[in-house]
């Protein structure tokens, strides 16, 4: 992997967001170094969404500001961000049920290679190419085999990993996941952990995910943010919140980390 740029991928600069005077998020600041995988914590109610959205796109804080590798997006539109290099999976994944696994993909790669209007490509040489990025992303995530099934007929695992193929055909260079394993099963779980592994080992994305599964987080963040009542609470290395009298205090108890 190349080595990381000085500038941030990502930096939230005192982000605040409220919905009818209830302060969701308050001068929430947070900084995303290039190729790492970052972690945002927090119990029900503490603002990971509506931190996320804002920094997605999908609300525009009311102060602060939003900053995707030195540049100053805060009032983009989330279509404008993903243009940029920024993808984004949610806490229920975000697919056409009715479509195929492969369809569902070529949308974005269609999207990307700006075919998403046309019926075909001009000619058989986009198709192919077309076909061979689909299957590329399919093989990526495991779901080759189940590429002509249609995606309401998979596990809430399978549907997540497609999501997750979705975000990457795009071509992101972060990758915000939202709750990647709200759901799940232990066998799910361990397979999202191992494409979230592959974002960043194989393919050299940077991964900022909120996450409420603590074995989860401290097996794959890097640098963890917890957030409480709107508010960051701490942030640090796994092994440092993990020791965080605050953190146990406010959100894990003191009996959580010793068993994760």
């Amino acid at each position: 992997m190349a080595e990381a740029s000085a500038v941030p991928m990502l930096e939230a600069r005192d982000v605040s967001k409220s919905f009818g005077g209830v302060q969701a998020c308050s001068d929430v600041s947070l900084t995303v170094r290039e190729g790492t995988i970052h972690a945002v914590i927090g119990p029900n109610g503490a603002g990971k969404t509506t931190f996320f959205n804002s920094l997605s796109g999908f609300y525009l804080p009311e102060r602060g500001s939003v900053w995707f590798a030195g540049r100053d997006i805060t009032r983009a539109p989330n279509w404008r961000r993903i243009e940029l290099g920024m993808g984004r999976t949610f806490q229920t994944p975000s697919i056409f049920p009715e479509l195929s696994v492969r369809e569902n993909v070529a949308l974005g790669v269609r999207s990307k290679r700006n075919l998403a209007f046309r019926i075909r490509p001009a000619s058989a040489e986009p198709q192919r190419k077309l076909d061979a990025r689909v299957d590329e992303l399919l093989g990526f995530v495991n779901l080759g085999a189940s590429a002509e099934r249609p995606v309401a007929e998979l596990s809430h695992g399978a549907q997540r990993l497609c999501e997750i193929a979705m975000s990457l055909s795009t071509e992101p260079r972060l990758v915000l996941l939202d709750e990647p394993m709200a759901g799940l099963a232990e066998t799910e779980t361990d397979r999202i952990m191992s494409v979230i592994r592959g974002l960043h080992d194989s393919l050299g994305l940077t991964v900022l995910f909120v996450e409420h599964n603590m074995r989860v987080v401290l097996s794959l963040a890097e640098r963890i943010t917890v957030l409480d009542r709107g508010r960051v609470l701490a942030e640090g290395s796994p092994s440092e919140i993990a020791a965080n009298e605050a953190v146990r205090d406010a959100y894990l108890g003191r009996e959580v980390l010793e068993h994760v």
